[in-house]
């Protein structure tokens, strides 16, 4: 006889967990924020560094580097709530999502990005799932979807007006190709 709790992995909202894992995915921005400062070396120069060989890895590892506490904060209250509701929508096209964001949007920067930058933070994260939750309702044609999709419109639309203004020491390329990445990872999730 099995005690264990069992999870759907079709959407439909169940919160169960979807908070603690939402809080374990920022704790975990932090962690690294705090083992940067006490690390001999800086950790930010592992970020996604265009059109160089070496600064590939950082297509994995700038999510979770930040510049400063500042930044990090910023990511962190923009991110919680967006993996919390896409979650507790569907937790694996949530999972499947956030890897096609962070591969795709990461290719995005490190194909098109300013030459001699680094790129880092989580705001390409945070694009992409604003991007996915705002098409999922335009691509799965699910009560559910559409719902989810016109909350996030509704609470996070003011940010797609970041997407047409380029700021020194803000990743634009970050945002646009972390937002497209989330669009593209909701039409190839559509069926799942």
């Amino acid at each position: 006889m099995s005690t264990g709790r069992k999870f759907s992995t079709a959407p439909g909202m169940k919160i169960g967990g979807d908070v603690e894992i939402a809080v374990i995915c920022v704790a975990l921005l932090w962690g690294v924020f705090f083992l940067n400062l006490i690390l001999p070396f800086d950790l930010r120069i592992y970020g996604v560094r265009p059109r160089s060989i070496s600064g590939l890895p950082g297509l994995l590892f700038a999510p979770f580097l930040h510049s400063g506490a500042r930044h990090l904060i910023s990511n962190s209250l923009a991110l919680a709530p967006l993996l919390f509701f896409s979650l507790a929508y569907s937790r694996k096209l949530t999972l499947e999502a956030v890897i096609l964001i962070t591969l795709i949007g990461g290719g995005g920067i490190w194909l098109f990005g300013k030459s001699h930058t680094v790129h880092i933070g989580a705001s390409g994260v945070i694009f992409g799932l604003i991007g996915y939750m705002l098409a999922i309702g335009l691509f799965r044609r699910d009560l559910l979807a559409l719902i989810v999709s016109l909350a996030v419109a509704s609470y996070y639309g003011w940010a797609l007006s970041s997407l047409f203004v380029v700021l020194p020491e803000v990743s634009w390329t970050g945002h646009f190709f972390g937002f497209a990445a989330g669009v593209f990872a909701a039409w190839l999730t559509r069926q799942g």
